[in-house]
């Protein structure tokens, strides 16, 4: 009885640490090509906030893991799109990326605290035909500060 009780236990425990593992929405996605292409969008977040105007948004948040698509754009030509952005992370890290229609994903910019943990630029992405995206990624446990400007398509809050 003794040993039975030991074996559940131990099972339970286990149990307990894979969906610790499988939970975290950071770690899941931030390199799963796969899922950053993907449509949908999954994240947790604390103390955010975030505001929008015309066409930028910007945001800081303590802790964040996950994803949101921060802009859209659905056109039927190939069209130049200026946009600006800022990323700075003060803990864990993050990554701007573009995801083409084709899903094809390019990353824009990637912070990492401690290392490069603050960068801004100015670019023209070419929008191809169909549904083009800009993601926000966070690892796990990260704590960033953001901004992002673009002359066409659609721009949202993360969260928004």
């Amino acid at each position: 009885m003794k040993r039975m009780w030991k074996i559940m236990t131990a099972a339970g425990l286990s149990v307990l640490l894979l969906s610790g593992c499988v939970m975290n929405t950071g770690a899941r996605v931030y390199d799963n090509e796969r899922a950053l292409a993907g449509d949908s969008n999954s994240y947790n977040l604390t103390n955010y906030s975030g505001s929008q105007s015309d066409q930028t948004v910007s945001g800081s948040a303590e802790k964040l893991e996950g994803m949101d698509t921060i802009w859209e754009f659905d056109t039927d030509e190939e069209k130049e799109v200026n946009i600006s952005y800022s990323l700075t992370v003060t803990a864990g890290k993050a990554k701007l990326i573009y995801v083409s229609p084709d899903r094809t994903v390019t990353t824009l910019t990637e912070c990492i605290a401690g290392e490069e943990n603050g960068k801004s630029a100015s670019e023209i992405i070419k929008a191809e035909t169909g549904e083009n995206r800009i993601r926000l990624v966070g690892a796990e446990g990260t704590s960033l500060e953001y901004e992002f400007t673009a002359d066409m398509g659609e721009v949202g809050t993360f969260g928004g």
